[in-house]
């Protein structure tokens, strides 16, 4: 059985990333779910790591090129599972636990200098624990979890493969 190239894996991982940013906007634009901050960052990480997968898929690495390739990308996907996980924590929060609503994402750019914003994103508000919708018992923000913990055992795996063009394994 033929195995799929490095490359092929990062081209099926864009594919997929582009499909859930479809999703994304589609619930956006045509359900009405507005993003809260926390969802605007796990956004741009996903599409950062798309344009990382698209870039693994148009180039062929060599054996330290795949390592480096692979831990830049686990890496961004640890920073998707951190951002949504934080958002999972802050809708299971009781009510009068959870932050007052804030102001959006464009309005703290603005306004505040970046390491204030990370921590006013950070911190949360009452917009991020709010659950937007539920999809098969789970809600947006877990299914986001999902995939990014998805992605990240992806990279973990894209790391110790051995590509079968190559000849190589990395140990």
């Amino acid at each position: 059985m033929k195995r799929l190239s490095q490359r092929r894996l990062y081209l099926i991982g864009f594919l997929f990333i582009l499909a859930l940013l479809g999703i994304a906007f589609y619930l956006q634009q045509f359900d009405g779910f507005a993003p809260c901050p926390l969802c605007i960052l796990q956004r741009i990480t996903l599409a950062l790591l798309g344009m990382l997968f698209f870039i693994g898929s148009v180039f062929s690495f060599k054996k330290v090129g795949t390592f480096f390739w692979g831990m830049l990308t686990s890496l961004v996907a640890l920073l998707g599972v951190f951002l949504s996980g934080r958002q999972v924590w802050l809708q299971h929060l009781p009510p009068d636990k959870n932050a007052d609503c804030g102001a959006s994402l464009q309005y703290l750019i603005h306004v505040l200098p970046f390491d204030q914003i990370i921590s006013r994103v950070l911190t949360g508000t009452a917009e991020c624990g709010r659950e937007g919708g539920t999809f098969f018992l789970l809600s947006l923000a877990d299914w986001s979890l999902l995939c990014f913990i998805g992605f990240f055992i992806f990279c973990l795996f894209l790391i110790g493969r051995q590509d079968p063009n190559s000849g190589a394994r990395m140990r």
